[in-house]
């Protein structure tokens, strides 16, 4: 019988941290929770009446079915939360995460990434590499052609990813899925063939997450290029120190006569405290930050929910011109402030697509707290209603964060604009 959602009981609302898990005793109860049909039946209701992004696929209810279809062979809750998890694939979102899966855990793209790979024709090419990783240490670069893993070629290793939850992925959803396996699984190694310059390369990479380096301390470092200071943030947007550790650089930059905000070591997003703390120093008066539409009022009730926030004045005013790095490495937080500063502030934009993680990230959990979910409740737009995920910085590069002969790739542009006067 056809799932009547509409009709079930609405999922909590937002809470502040993920939901507690189920604990070791109640094990094997949520194990035998999953093998019945109304498990699948309510981690539906929970997508269908939430989460924002249902319209990222042309036909939503097949996907549902697909999943649920495999979702009903599960024995475990494990099983059952790996092809839940399996549907952020196909959406195309990194912020679309389910608990508990079972061992190996998928590491998370972008924050455990160490490299982006695109299609071009029938080929996949590595279209930027993360500065500071293992990747970038052994010399992978952009350009280079990924032919497999772990000796199974690219594209099958993707299809096998989202096979649980779609027959026949689109395009868009395998590129996705390549560089979900290609980020691979939590404390295993990768072994990786490219096709180079110099011909075949086959490199063992190090684990997600220990692939990536070390950042620098204190979450953001100011740096002098001639009088043009730049601000990079290092993964700390989502810290609340971050208020004040910002308001003082600005104050230590106050006489520089231009400003780079480098955005592109922000994979694990943040919040809009941080970034309207951040924006506030670049507006002179009360602004619209970023436009939010609900998804459940509308589902549930057909009723539109949709209401804009602003940045306002904080402290001292920087006049002079501003130059926002962003790309692949760009997430949540700080894909809305590179928009923002593009929309809102009017600052020039380089850099590469961004993360699209979509929308603002909200938790609940089932009823029984089996399964815990986070995803996007609200999607959001810029103040000219522009999709956050269809935004583009003003000049658009293929790699941003490391060019083909290893240099800092949009940083060189971003000077080599300063240098021309066009900010003058």
């Amino acid at each position: 019988m056809k799932l009547n959602w509409r009709a079930a009981v609405a999922a909590s609302l937002a809470v502040a941290a993920w939901p507690v898990p189920a604990t070791a005793s109640d094990a094997k109860d949520c194990d035998a929770w999953a093998q019945t049909p109304e498990a699948w039946d309510e981690v539906e209701v929970i997508l269908r009446e939430n989460y924002a992004y249902l319209g990222r696929v042309p036909d939503v209810d097949a996907l549902l079915s697909k999943a649920g279809a495999s979702a009903r062979k599960a024995q475990t809750v494990g099983e059952l939360a790996r092809i839940a998890e399996t549907l952020g694939y196909a959406f195309r979102d990194g912020h679309f995460h389910v608990r508990p899966v079972s061992s190996p855990e998928r590491a998370w793209i972008p924050s455990s990434s160490d490299f982006w790979t695109i299609r071009s024709g029938d080929r996949w090419i590595v279209a930027d590499v993360k500065q500071g990783s293992d990747a970038a240490a052994l010399g992978v670069r952009p350009g280079w052609q990924l032919i497999s893993m772990d000796g199974e070629a690219i594209e099958a290793r993707a299809k096998a990813a989202l096979a649980p939850v779609e027959a026949d992925p689109d395009a868009g959803q395998v590129e996705y899925a390549v560089n979900v396996v290609t980020t691979g699984f939590l404390g295993h190694e990768r072994k990786l063939t490219f096709a180079t310059p110099e011909g075949e390369r086959t490199l063992t990479l190090a684990p997600a997450q220990q692939a990536l380096g070390e950042r620098p301390d204190g979450g953001l470092e100011i740096t002098d290029h001639g009088g043009v200071a730049r601000i990079r943030f290092h993964d700390s947007l989502g810290d609340n120190a971050m208020v004040e550790a910002f308001d003082s650089a600005m104050m230590e930059v106050a006489e520089a006569r231009g400003l780079i905000i480098d955005l592109r070591d922000t994979p694990g997003g943040g919040n809009t405290t941080v970034a309207r703390t951040i924006l506030g120093h670049f507006v002179t008066e009360a602004s619209v930050y970023q436009v939010h539409r609900n998804a459940y009022e509308d589902a549930v009730f057909g009723v539109p929910r949709q209401y804009a926030e602003y940045v306002f004045p904080r402290g001292s005013h920087f006049s002079g011109p501003v130059v926002v790095l962003a790309g692949r490495w760009t997430g949540s937080a700080g894909e809305a402030l590179a928009m923002a500063f593009d929309r809102t502030v009017g600052a020039t934009t380089i850099g590469s697509p961004l993360a699209d993680l979509l929308g603002t990230l909200n938790r609940t959990s089932t009823d029984n707290r089996c399964l815990s979910f986070a995803f996007a409740w609200d999607s959001l737009f810029s103040r000219d209603m522009t999709p956050r995920e269809d935004w583009l910085p003003g000049t658009v590069m293929e790699a941003s964060d490391t060019g083909e002969d290893g240099g800092d790739a949009a940083l060189e542009v971003a000077l080599d604009w300063f240098a021309s006067g066009v900010s003058e």
